[in-house]
């Protein structure tokens, strides 16, 4: 992915990074589930979201102000937040479809970083899934209808970071250790389903879990929210999607930042000789 250079006099030094989108909104009642966060990653060795692809590096020099926003996740209607920083933006990830019966009322899933999951109804196709962003993410799946409700009511589940999504799961996020230790984030929501067992659970890396069931039917499992800061999709059936994340990486014998504006929420660790910025919610300029 892109490398990042810090131009500070003489002597330059690589920062690593990752930003994750905003998690996309689990659609209501026979909701799809929320797609996952764009995913960006320069640490070595590791991948970013969907087919990811090599881009020019990025030369910032010291003294300048950056920009940073980490973005929000989006509710049950709404795709996540961009996460930004810089010249770079992690999309938002897409919400999930939603189908109503009576009267009849149609919403398609949204492409975001990764794209949420077509919803379910009680008549006979069915309702694909969104597509993700390329270098991003991946594609939600697809929701079922059929004649015979409630047995075959089926929401599709949001894509992932690392995959597409599955028919009965949410796609599965990607896995970095730049804060020292291995962290997935990116899952997608996990769709809504009728009466039948069991629920569809979120895609690994903060993915919330779909709806089972509805008030005509007991019992009833509700859809959960996505991870915060994993950049989570929400559950199908009316959750929230995970907020975002943008993590910074540099050698620590270099100067420390100069100054971070207010509006962020940060914390600060050291690990094997580098120093790792964390920033989990805000906007606001940060300057080397």
């Amino acid at each position: 992915m892109i490398p990042i250079w810090i131009l500070d006099g003489n002597d330059p030094f690589r920062l690593d990074y990752l930003l994750v989108g905003g998690g996309g909104g689990g659609n209501d009642v026979a909701g799809g589930g929320g797609g996952a966060g764009g995913y960006l990653c320069s640490m070595p060795g590791e991948q970013s979201g969907g087919p990811s692809a090599g881009l020019e590096q990025i030369i910032y020099f010291g003294g300048e102000s950056i920009a940073i926003q980490v973005g929000n996740g989006g509710s049950p209607s709404s795709n996540g937040g961009d996460s930004i920083f810089g010249d770079l933006t992690a999309l938002g990830g897409g919400h999930g479809g939603y189908y109503r019966y009576s009267p009849e009322a149609y919403t398609a899933p949204a492409v975001g970083g990764s794209g949420g999951g077509g919803p379910s109804a009680p008549s006979t196709g069915i309702l694909p899934g969104a597509i993700g962003t390329t270098n991003q993410g991946n594609a939600g799946s697809t929701g079922a209808r059929g004649l015979n409700l409630p047995a075959t009511f089926r929401a599709g589940c949001g894509g992932g970071a690392g995959e597409d999504a599955e028919i009965d799961k949410g796609g599965d996020g990607i896995a970095s250790s730049i804060t020292g230790v291995s962290v997935y984030r990116g899952g997608g929501g996990g769709g809504s389903r009728g009466f039948s067992t069991p629920f569809f659970p979120g895609g690994l890396g903060g993915g919330g879990n779909g709806q089972q069931g509805d008030a005509r039917n007991s019992p009833q499992v509700n859809p959960t929210a996505g991870t915060i800061n994993t950049g989570g999709g929400g559950g199908g059936g009316g959750a929230n999607g995970g907020s975002g994340v943008v993590i910074l990486r540099y050698p620590s014998y270099r100067r420390d930042i100069a100054n971070i504006d207010v509006g962020l929420s940060y914390t600060k660790t050291v690990d094997g000789g580098f120093t790792i910025y964390t920033f989990t919610a805000g906007t606001g300029d940060i300057t080397f």
